[in-house]
């Protein structure tokens, strides 16, 4: 089995396994990513809060465009307490990145800062910000079905 494969295959498995014990909600995201320039969709599960405001937020996503890419994503949420209807929340976390091009492949890790803005419960949008040898930004929205 090809190494990307197994990665994937592991990431999701350990994704599976965290949300099932804890599981708080599922979404779908799509967006942008730049270097490499891709069109990105994927999933995300909102784990019950580690504590006040606290989030763990796992996703995997798949990208096309420059390359294809497979990134497996572990986020750290903090959600501001506001008066308003609007949530915004910041955070950062640690990615694992698997890349295909005509040429060969290729696999890292790093991790990125995040910020985003839950419109509503179900929508929201996210930009991260890249750290080392992952996309150096992307911009998604979010639909949450919980």
């Amino acid at each position: 089995m090809k190494r990307w494969m197994r990665s994937t295959l592991l990431t999701l498995a350990l994704v599976a396994l965290a949300s099932s014990s804890a599981f708080a909600g599922m979404g779908f995201q799509a967006g942008l990513s730049l270097d490499p320039d891709d069109f990105i969709a994927g999933l995300n599960w909102t784990l019950d809060p580690l504590a006040k405001n606290l989030y763990l937020v796992p996703s995997a996503e798949v990208g096309f465009g420059d390359v294809t890419m497979f990134l497996g994503n572990l986020d750290l949420h903090y959600r501001f307490q506001t008066n308003s209807k609007l949530a915004p929340y910041a955070g950062g976390g640690a990615t694992f990145a698997y890349y295909d091009w005509d040429g060969g492949s290729n696999s890292e890790f790093g991790g990125s800062l995040l910020g985003g803005l839950m419109i509503t419960p179900q929508i929201g949008l996210e930009a991260k910000f890249g750290l080392g040898d992952v996309p150096d930004f992307r911009f998604l929205a979010k639909f949450n079905l919980k």
